[in-house]
Protein backbone atom coordinates (compact mmCIF):
# COMPACT_ATOMS: atom_id res chain seq x y z
CA UNK A 1 0.00 0.00 0.00
CA UNK A 2 1.76 3.25 -0.98
CA UNK A 3 1.91 6.13 1.89
CA UNK A 4 1.34 9.23 0.44
CA UNK A 5 2.75 10.77 4.24
CA UNK A 6 5.86 8.66 3.60
CA UNK A 7 6.58 9.67 -0.24
CA UNK A 8 5.59 12.91 0.83
CA UNK A 9 8.48 13.15 4.00
CA UNK A 10 11.28 11.44 1.93
CA UNK A 11 10.93 13.65 -0.86
CA UNK A 12 10.93 16.42 1.06
CA UNK A 13 14.51 15.19 3.27
CA UNK A 14 15.69 14.26 -0.63
CA UNK A 15 15.21 18.17 -1.68
CA UNK A 16 16.83 19.48 1.32
CA UNK A 17 19.71 17.00 1.13
CA UNK A 18 20.32 17.85 -2.75
CA UNK A 19 20.24 21.48 -1.04
CA UNK A 20 22.64 20.45 1.24
CA UNK A 21 25.38 18.63 -1.40
CA UNK A 22 24.95 21.39 -3.82
CA UNK A 23 25.97 24.05 -1.55
CA UNK A 24 28.88 21.84 0.44
CA UNK A 25 30.57 21.55 -3.45
CA UNK A 26 29.95 25.32 -3.58
CA UNK A 27 31.61 25.79 -0.39
CA UNK A 28 34.40 22.90 -0.58
CA UNK A 29 35.57 23.45 -4.20
CA UNK A 30 38.71 24.94 -4.08
CA UNK A 31 39.26 29.14 -4.64
CA UNK A 32 38.90 29.89 -8.64
CA UNK A 33 36.80 26.70 -9.37
CA UNK A 34 33.01 26.53 -9.97
CA UNK A 35 32.09 23.45 -10.12
CA UNK A 36 29.58 22.51 -13.66
CA UNK A 37 26.33 23.80 -13.44
CA UNK A 38 24.79 20.87 -14.78
CA UNK A 39 27.04 18.39 -12.46
CA UNK A 40 25.09 20.21 -9.41
CA UNK A 41 21.39 20.07 -10.87
CA UNK A 42 22.75 16.59 -11.13
CA UNK A 43 23.42 15.83 -7.26
CA UNK A 44 20.53 17.74 -6.66
CA UNK A 45 17.76 15.69 -8.82
CA UNK A 46 19.84 12.83 -8.11
CA UNK A 47 19.14 13.15 -4.10
CA UNK A 48 15.47 14.37 -4.83
CA UNK A 49 14.74 11.17 -6.55
CA UNK A 50 16.49 9.13 -4.12
CA UNK A 51 14.03 10.53 -1.55
CA UNK A 52 11.29 9.62 -4.11
CA UNK A 53 12.37 5.65 -4.02
CA UNK A 54 12.47 5.30 -0.32
CA UNK A 55 9.49 6.70 0.16
CA UNK A 56 7.95 3.59 -2.53
CA UNK A 57 10.30 1.23 -0.82
CA UNK A 58 8.56 0.89 2.41
CA UNK A 59 7.40 -2.87 1.12
CA UNK A 60 10.65 -4.16 1.04
CA UNK A 61 11.40 -5.96 4.75
CA UNK A 62 14.52 -4.82 6.29
CA UNK A 63 15.09 -2.60 8.96
CA UNK A 64 14.46 1.40 7.44
CA UNK A 65 17.95 2.52 7.97
CA UNK A 66 19.48 -0.11 6.20
CA UNK A 67 16.80 -0.41 3.40
CA UNK A 68 17.56 3.23 2.84
CA UNK A 69 21.17 2.97 2.81
CA UNK A 70 21.24 0.24 0.46
CA UNK A 71 19.05 2.68 -1.92
CA UNK A 72 21.00 5.41 -1.25
CA UNK A 73 24.35 3.82 -1.88
CA UNK A 74 22.72 2.42 -5.14
CA UNK A 75 21.25 5.82 -6.26
CA UNK A 76 24.42 7.64 -5.12
CA UNK A 77 27.20 5.49 -7.59
CA UNK A 78 25.60 7.51 -10.93
CA UNK A 79 27.26 10.65 -8.73
CA UNK A 80 30.90 8.94 -8.09
CA UNK A 81 31.74 8.54 -12.02
CA UNK A 82 31.61 12.33 -12.94
CA UNK A 83 34.37 12.96 -9.96
CA UNK A 84 36.25 9.34 -10.30
CA UNK A 85 36.95 10.28 -13.80
CA UNK A 86 38.69 13.15 -13.37
CA UNK A 87 40.31 11.40 -10.24
CA UNK A 88 38.49 13.02 -7.39
CA UNK A 89 38.63 9.91 -5.04
CA UNK A 90 37.72 12.28 -2.06
CA UNK A 91 34.96 14.00 -3.78
CA UNK A 92 33.69 10.86 -4.97
CA UNK A 93 34.01 8.73 -1.75
CA UNK A 94 32.21 11.98 0.35
CA UNK A 95 29.57 12.05 -2.37
CA UNK A 96 28.63 7.96 -1.92
CA UNK A 97 29.06 8.13 2.11
CA UNK A 98 26.89 10.53 2.29
CA UNK A 99 24.43 9.17 -0.16
CA UNK A 100 24.33 6.17 2.19
CA UNK A 101 23.42 8.22 5.60
CA UNK A 102 20.90 10.12 3.66
CA UNK A 103 19.32 7.39 2.16
CA UNK A 104 19.33 6.06 5.73
CA UNK A 105 18.03 8.87 7.69
CA UNK A 106 15.33 9.66 5.25
CA UNK A 107 13.80 6.06 5.74
CA UNK A 108 14.37 5.71 8.83
CA UNK A 109 12.97 9.52 9.83
CA UNK A 110 9.42 8.71 7.45
CA UNK A 111 9.49 5.10 8.77
CA UNK A 112 9.28 6.08 12.76
CA UNK A 113 6.92 9.36 11.66
CA UNK A 114 4.57 6.99 10.14
CA UNK A 115 4.93 4.40 12.61
CA UNK A 116 4.62 7.02 15.20
CA UNK A 117 0.80 8.05 13.86
CA UNK A 118 -0.20 4.53 12.79
CA UNK A 119 0.04 3.34 16.69
CA UNK A 120 -1.47 6.74 17.92
CA UNK A 121 -5.05 6.08 16.14
CA UNK A 122 -5.58 3.10 17.73
CA UNK A 123 -5.98 1.63 20.81
CA UNK A 124 -4.56 -1.79 22.29
CA UNK A 125 -6.61 -4.09 24.28
CA UNK A 126 -6.11 -2.49 28.13
CA UNK A 127 -7.09 0.88 26.32
CA UNK A 128 -10.05 -0.69 25.30
CA UNK A 129 -11.29 -1.95 28.24
CA UNK A 130 -10.10 0.70 30.32
CA UNK A 131 -12.38 2.67 28.27
CA UNK A 132 -15.65 0.89 28.89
Amino acid sequence: MVQKKRIIITTAIGILTGILCVGSLLVAAPPGITPEPWFMVTIFYSRMIQGIVIGFADGISLHPVLRGGGIGAIMSLQLCIVPLSAHNYIPALLLFVFGIIYGGLADGIASWVVRKKRSGCRMNKAQFHSAK
